[in-house]
């Protein structure tokens, strides 16, 4: 990843000239020199903000209800969650990040998770132990290349120093294509999907990363994994969610 605040201004120019980096809005280069994100393209992103699930972190619709419609419904492993922009405002650049091989967006990203990650802790003492990536298959690691929740708790880790753990979580099995599973079908078809390893998260309290929040049926059974290894606290960041449907 390029670190641009460590750079000169004519070097971090020429860079830019030689290897524009890509807007994770427009997908075209940013404007000004050096900056992560065009700053009329970032005002397009929505960000969470209250009310949202104060379990989940999805955005509410209305004030009256503290969880969310999924939340309500189904119990989770999972202490609790946050996530930073509302999906249908980041979905494009999303798309790109995950698909189309652009991991600079990683950057911008992941100082946004970053952020919020330090919002919702509320201080350094409550900070995670450790930074966990959600993994995917082997078979969707090499057809894509990376693993995106690696990319964005790396930049995380960058910015607040608690260290990644990219190997603590595996996944062992292939799941089904999930979009049009109910919640309940989604978590029967993950269990058994992660499996733990190591002494790195025994006692310890967990930061799970991901991309996107649907249901929370994959950070359960990530949780899961997790506990069974002797983690004392799980929860979540992720970069985006939908918004609640209500009830």
């Amino acid at each position: 990843m390029k670190i641009y605040e460590k750079m000169t201004a004519p070097a971090r120019m020429a860079e830019d000239l030689a290897f524009p980096r890509r807007c994770p809005v427009c997908d075209r280069p940013v404007r000004p020199f050096g900056a992560l994100v065009c700053p009329f393209c970032e005002g397009m992103l929505q960000k969470v903000q209250a009310p949202f699930c104060r379990r989940c972190g999805k955005q509410l619709l209305s004030a009256a209800e503290n969880l969310c419609r999924d939340c309500r419904m189904l119990p989770h492993v999972f202490e609790r969650g946050r996530t930073v922009f509302t999906y249908h405002s980041a979905a494009g650049g999303i798309f790109r990040f995950k698909y189309k091989g652009r991991q600079e967006y990683g950057t911008y990203y992941g100082r946004c998770m970053a952020g919020k990650l330090c919002e919702a802790a509320g201080g350094p003492s409550r900070m995670p132990d450790y930074l966990v990536p959600v993994p995917v298959s082997a078979h969707r690691l090499r057809t894509r290349g990376y693993n995106q929740a690696l990319v964005l708790a790396r930049e995380i880790s960058r910015q607040t120093g608690i260290p990644v753990l990219d190997d603590a979580l595996r996944r062992v099995t292939d799941t089904l294509p999930m979009k049009n599973m109910t919640p309940a079908e989604r978590q029967n078809n993950l269990k058994k999907a992660f499996q733990a390893f190591g002494n790195d998260v025994e006692l310890n309290s967990i930061m799970l990363i991901d991309d996107i929040y649907t249901t929370g049926a994959t950070m359960d059974a990530c949780a899961q994994a997790l506990y069974r290894q002797g983690a004392c606290r799980v929860c979540f960041i992720t970069l985006a969610a939908g918004v609640d449907s209500g009830s």
